[in-house]
């Protein structure tokens, strides 16, 4: 008996983690349908919630308070059938404005609820992006910006959506130390500024960058980008990894649009940059590691005056002082999806991060900075999903489910966190980032896959970032429930 209280405990525990806080009835979806979805719009300033559900004639909108009641409900006509994906939303008081976009990102459309007034708005812009390219959205303080660049502009172009539903241009021209389109393909030429960070193949890049959203777990296949995008306070933050010397970081200020740069420098060892970088940036510090075959370095940094505040070294030759797992590969050639294995020593190590993409994730837990230090394996094979560049999807994750990585970087996240083909350390530092003992604790996303796959069958799967906390929506076609449980970080 007490053998199966402890098993009952040990498997029930991430079941008890969580909280239903929506059970929303009689929710039917049209069986011309084939994927069913739904999505969640947080407003930042009055901690309301607007719940979309898409159907094939209509779009519903539901309204919750802060305490997750149901305070109003709305329909709209939807777009065309061409316009699957929502990228974005802006919100004004009780005023939602969704943009969805054609796959191709070519075409965008608005469906516009107006909670105030009952009033409902769909229409399809005026507006052809098929001569830009699409790097990314980003909704943040209520407020949406798409980031694009195109062949007849040197720089970046930022479109703001308005409360009318109009979408507003400003052009920032960005070319220095290099193109912002060489920074975006990893093509920063060498006799301009350093050698450049290429692919460990050198195939051709489309132009990319990711949006992170560190205030949740994130795995290593998207922090090992080397072009990631932040959203914070009033600044949108570009931070490239493409040189040996420095990390490169842009802060575009979304009050007057304005640009300014900063540099991180990379530290020498014996005369000489290591082979790879990587950064993240976590609450007011810079997290920079560098790797080759034989060495890794890692500096934590004051974001705001550039100050390394603690280093850590490692090398071939001896244990890694600062780990608190076994040296993990996770989801590797010939291995079973989730499967781990742990390699022989901090040779095999380092060289194994060197030859794919090194990169560093970062959560906070007890008030304890929990680091995963590694990096991806480049190609395929071993089970799990992948995440696709330039916008495409995460495929795989605990049901197949398909997310478009414009609208929801959490949800993003989650898709790749149990698929990642990755080799890791995890270490664990206290407030000042000393060291610490300890094993590794659970994270938000592991609650949350251990809930997910308790289920038999659910479809229109989200999760997604809510007034400083985790929830994961979902639909119950069988008792037509959609349903959003919270999740205790």
């Amino acid at each position: 008996m007490k053998y199966i209280l402890i098993a009952w405990v040990i498997f029930s525990a991430p079941l008890i983690a969580q909280k239903q806080v929506v059970e929303l009835d009689n929710i039917t979806y049209s069986n011309f349908i084939k994927e069913e979805t739904a999505f969640s719009l947080s407003n930042s300033e009055t901690g309301e919630l607007a719940l979309v559900i898409p159907d094939k004639r209509t779009v519903a909108a539901y309204l919750f308070n802060e305490n997750f009641e149901l305070t109003d409900s709305i329909t709209a006509e939807s777009l065309r059938i061409k316009f699957k994906d929502i990228i974005g939303y802006r919100v004004t008081g009780t005023h939602y404005t969704t943009l969805f976009a054609t796959e191709n990102k070519h075409f965008l459309g608005v469906v516009d609820f107006d909670f105030e007034t009952g009033k409902t708005r769909t229409e399809q812009l005026d507006i052809n992006l098929s001569s830009e390219e699409v790097l990314e959205t980003v909704t943040h303080n209520n407020r949406f910006f798409l980031l694009s660049i195109n062949d007849d502009f040197e720089g970046l172009i930022v479109r703001e959506l308005m409360e009318n539903g109009t979408l507003h241009k400003t052009e920032l021209k960005i070319n220095e130390p290099v193109s912002i389109k060489d920074l975006l393909t990893r093509r920063n030429k060498p006799d301009e500024v350093d050698k450049r960070k290429g692919s460990v193949f050198n195939e051709p890049f489309v132009p990319e960058i990711v949006e992170i959203d560190n205030k949740n777990p994130n795995s290593l296949e998207t922090t090992s980008k080397l072009n990631k995008l932040y959203a914070k306070d009033n600044n949108l933050i570009l931070i490239f990894d493409n040189f040996e010397a420095f990390t490169l970081v842009y802060f575009i200020d979304l009050s007057d649009f304005s640009v300014t740069e900063k540099r991180f420098p990379q530290e020498m060892v014996d005369g000489k940059y290591l082979e790879k970088s990587n950064s993240f940036l976590f609450e007011e510090k810079l997290f920079q590691i560098a790797v080759s075959d034989d060495k890794l370095i890692l500096n934590i940094s004051d974001f705001k005056t550039g100050d390394i505040i603690r280093s850590f070294r490692a090398t071939k030759e001896r244990p890694i002082n600062f780990k608190n797992t076994n040296l993990n590969q996770k989801n590797g050639m010939f291995m079973g999806i989730n499967e781990i294995r742990y390699l022989d020593d901090t040779a095999q190590f380092l060289r194994k991060v060197n030859n794919g993409l090194p990169g560093i994730a970062i959560t906070q837990i007890n008030n304890n900075y929990q680091l995963t230090i590694g990096g991806t394996q480049v190609l395929g094979g071993g089970g799990g999903g992948m995440m696709m560049a330039g916008g495409g999807v995460v495929g795989g994750a605990a049901g197949g489910m398909v997310v478009s990585i414009y609208f929801n970087p959490t949800y993003s996240s989650y898709g790749s966190y149990n698929n990642t083909k990755s080799i890791y350390i995890e270490s664990i530092f206290d407030a000042q980032f000393n060291h610490i003992q300890g094993y590794p604790l659970e994270n938000v996303f592991d609650k949350v896959k251990a809930y997910q796959d308790s289920f038999e069958k659910i479809s229109a799967e989200e999760v997604f970032a809510h007034n400083g906390k985790l929830y994961f929506g979902y639909y119950n076609k069988k008792s037509e429930v959609y349903n959003i449980v919270e999740f205790e970080n």
